[in-house]
């Protein structure tokens, strides 16, 4: 897997219009931004965002990730970012690396980032992996390393939340929104993810029930984790644990001092609603921002609520490409591949969009594969070719398609696993939507249309990527009959 380019934006100022600052490869351009949360443009999109009834709908996202887009990049901005732009084209990787200091700044939804001269979402490109870093000296500890020694040690927190029973999740209309995480699915999902690599390899130890903090610092002190992963509930003030025989919201100052005693902790991870809040008005007034205070190199949140469906998917996803897939070792590549996934099952809900990865280490390597290098295919430049000019560069595609129609023919429609449905029927999707774009591509090419080779080549990839999770859960059933 070739190396991320940083392309760092940092935008500072107290008030519009802000500065901008850009760089990439030992170049730099400035520029200006004049919007913020606070705008009343914003402060509507911002409330479409976070209403967890809605269908926000492709049209809008792509609306709001335009908006920010045109605004930022422009000027010399613009012109580093075409330099940017053709090194991806020419099969590069790159990391957009956002530092956004006004509170106004950081509360804009740059996850929805889109690009309107191309029509096409960051999240629909697995080669662009954005995240966030807060670098303020007066403000973060020095981060921790990043990178850990295997075992991958990973310490699950699963937590009983007493949901029907606590004010804090009531919904207006009193019923149960099926937004509870299903812990005991997302539990299995993680099990499987990491279960194809040796035990020397990744550890994953369980704490599960009514859990408290003080549980959770006795456990991070005996098995010294490298990841916290918390599943639960929470919002931008806390996370719901457990003070006796009751719920209690733990204020992110408590769980900042849980951590910045876990030195062994190199990225936390809250599968909890709303933990990844970002306030318009207060600096690091969140508990994403305040566990990067502890000196935490990583972590990632969920900015908005999100369906039960989606935090499942993502949480696996990240895993089975962090430990298997091409995320191979890199926390921001993961990430990138799982919001991807996310993006192409619903692009019209901003679930793809909700989760944040804060970053402040210099890049994403957790995990060394020593020997176990992915090779990827590509080609010297981003190259549209028409049949007979493939024949020519003696440039070959192998769709092979009846092979992979006839495979896809034969699936179930339904697995009687109870714990692996959905994941399932999701994966059976995205096969059938990628075959059914590798059909038209080569129908396309055989009347002799130009395709565009690079990107037919990655949907082949990524259809054999997902016929492999594919037939893994399939063999996973065969094996519990």
């Amino acid at each position: 897997m070739s190396e991320y380019a940083d392309f760092g934006i940092t935008i500072t100022g107290d008030k519009a219009p802000y500065a901008v600052l850009a760089s990439y490869r030992g170049l730099s351009g400035a520029s200006t931004f004049s919007q913020d949360a606070l705008h009343s443009v914003w402060v509507d999109f911002l409330a479409r965002l976070d209403d967890p009834y809605q269908t926000q709908g492709e049209e809008l996202l792509a609306e709001i990730g335009s908006r920010l887009f045109s605004e930022l990049v422009r000027d010399q901005v613009r012109d580093l970012w075409a330099q940017a732009r053709a090194d991806l084209d020419d099969g590069g990787r790159l990391r957009l690396r956002l530092t956004l200091h006004p509170p106004a700044i950081a509360a804009l939804p740059w996850e929805t980032l889109h690009d309107p001269r191309r029509n096409q979402s960051f999240a629909a490109d697995t080669n662009i992996s954005l995240v966030r870093t807060q670098n303020l000296v007066s403000h973060v500890a020095r981060p921790r390393a990043l990178e850990a020694a295997p075992p991958l040690k990973i310490l699950l927190v699963t937590v009983d939340s007493g949901f029907r029973e606590h004010p804090m999740q009531q919904r207006p209309d009193g019923a149960d929104p099926g937004r509870g995480l299903a812990a005991n699915v997302e539990t299995e999902q993680i099990r499987s993810a990491i279960a194809e690599l040796p035990s020397a390899r990744v550890r994953l130890d369980h704490l599960h029930g009514r859990v408290t903090v003080q549980q959770i610092r006795e456990q991070l002190a005996e098995t010294r984790p490298d990841i916290l992963h918390f599943v639960g509930h929470g919002n931008e003030e806390g996370l719901l644990l457990w003070a006796g025989d009751a719920p209690a919201l733990v204020s992110a100052a408590t769980l900042r001092t849980v951590l910045q005693q876990a030195e062994s902790v190199k990225l936390v991870f809250l599968n909890a609603c709303l933990a990844g809040q970002v306030d318009g008005v207060r600096p690091f007034a969140g508990i994403a921002h305040q566990l990067l205070q502890s000196g935490l190199p990583a972590v990632i949140a969920m900015r908005y609520e999100i369906l039960d469906r989606s935090a499942v998917q993502f949480a696996a996803g990240v895993y089975q490409a962090l430990v298997t897939g091409r995320g191979r070792g890199r926390v921001d590549a993961a990430v990138s591949i799982a919001r991807n996934n996310m993006y192409i099952n619903d692009p019209n809900r901003v679930d793809y969009a909700t989760p944040i990865l804060w970053l402040n280490a210099e890049d994403g390597r957790i995990l060394p594969f020593d020997g176990a290098a992915q090779t990827e295919p590509s080609t010297s430049s981003r190259s549209i070719f028409t049949r007979s000019q493939m024949g020519n560069s003696g440039l070959r595609l192998e769709f092979k398609l009846a092979e992979k129609e006839a495979w896809y023919s034969s699936l179930p429609e339904t697995i009687s696993d109870p714990h692996l449905p959905f994941e399932y029927q999701r994966r059976r999707r995205i096969a059938g939507l990628l075959l059914r774009i590798l059909q038209k591509a080569l129908e396309e090419r055989d009347q002799g249309r130009a395709i565009d080779v690079r990107s037919v080549q990655k949907r082949l990839s990524t259809f054999e990527e997902e016929r492999r999770h594919i037939q893994n859960i399939l063999d996973h059933c065969l094996d519990r009959s």
